[in-house]
């Protein structure tokens, strides 16, 4: 499960559009308001360079993109 509301509040602290993120994600803004909206996921790769774009440590970014994953382990 995606931590939207984390990673909307991310972007927001950024001053990011979300054209802007969409655009260096390359992909389209329909499909990042679904990912943020959980209609569909984030891929490995777009959370990455969506991690990196924010300057999120690997603590934010696991918890932001792969909290589930995290529960599950524990």
């Amino acid at each position: 499960m995606t931590n939207t509301t984390q990673i909307r509040a991310y972007i927001e602290s950024q001053g990011l559009k979300l054209g802007h993120v969409a655009r260096v994600l390359g992909i389209s803004s329909s499909a990042l308001h679904q990912k943020l909206n959980d209609e569909s996921d984030f891929k490995v790769s777009e959370a990455d360079r969506l991690s990196a774009m924010l300057g999120l440590t690997m603590e934010q970014r696991d918890a932001c993109f792969f909290l589930s994953l995290i529960h599950i382990s524990e």
